[in-house]
C-alpha cells in the first residue's frame, strides 16, 4: 500500500518549531491563498489556528528577526508563510468573530500588489 502523504509530513519548521507542525496547511505563499483560507475554512478551525500560533508568536517574531530573508531557509520560509496566516485571520477571529467582514466587500476581491514579490521582513 502506497504511503499517504500529508501537508504535515510535506511541511518542514525550523528547529523548536516542529510542534507546529500541525498548522501546516496554513503554510501559505500567498495573499490570495491566505484570504481563500480564512473564507473557505471552517472558522473553528481558524479560531484554533490563531489560539496556537498566537501562544508562539513572541518565540516566533524573535527567531524570524533574525533571518534576513535573502538567506532564509525554506523551513524559514514556511514559518513565515504560516505567520502571514497568522495575521490574516487575526481581525476576523479578534474582532469580526467571524471568517468574512460583516457588512464589507468579498475579500477575494483584494488583489495584493506584494503577491509573486519577495517577501521583506
Amino acid at each position: 500500500m502506497p504511503e499517504t502523504t500529508t501537508p504535515e509530513s510535506t511541511v518542514a519548521l525550523p528547529a523548536g518549531f516542529e510542534h507546529l507542525s500541525r498548522y501546516a496547511s496554513w503554510v501559505l505563499p500567498t495573499e490570495r491563498e491566505r484570504i481563500a483560507a480564512r473564507l473557505d475554512r471552517p472558522y473553528p478551525e481558524s479560531v484554533e489556528f490563531y489560539k496556537g500560533m498566537l501562544a508562539e508568536q513572541e518565540r516566533i517574531m524573535s527567531h524570524l528577526l533574525t533571518v534576513p530573508v535573502a538567506e532564509a531557509t525554506p523551513e524559514d520560509m514556511a514559518l513565515m508563510h504560516m505567520t502571514f496566516a497568522f495575521l490574516e485571520i487575526a481581525n476576523a477571529v479578534e474582532v469580526y468573530g467571524e471568517s468574512e467582514v460583516p457588512d464589507g466587500a468579498d475579500l477575494r476581491l483584494f488583489v495584493s500588489t506584494l503577491d509573486g514579490q519577495p517577501a521583506r521582513v
